[in-house]
């Protein structure tokens, strides 16, 4: 099954999708905001970050 991400960009199914933390819409890979262990799309990531120009980065771990 195929999904619609919330900037419009088509995901195949075999792919993950995420889901805004605060306001549910549906983020692909390109453009999910990972904020602490929370997942934001690029609205509500500015709005907690008090900017307007946020940019998906791939997350990282420390070891």
């Amino acid at each position: 099954m195929d999904g619609r991400c919330g900037c419009g960009h088509e995901v195949p199914g075999e792919l993950q999708l995420f889901g805004c933390f605060d306001c549910g819409t549906t983020c692909c890979r390109a453009c999910a905001i990972h904020l602490e262990s929370a997942t934001y799309c690029r609205a509500c990531a500015g709005s907690l970050l008090d900017t307007a120009a946020v940019h998906a980065a791939e997350p990282f771990e420390l070891h």
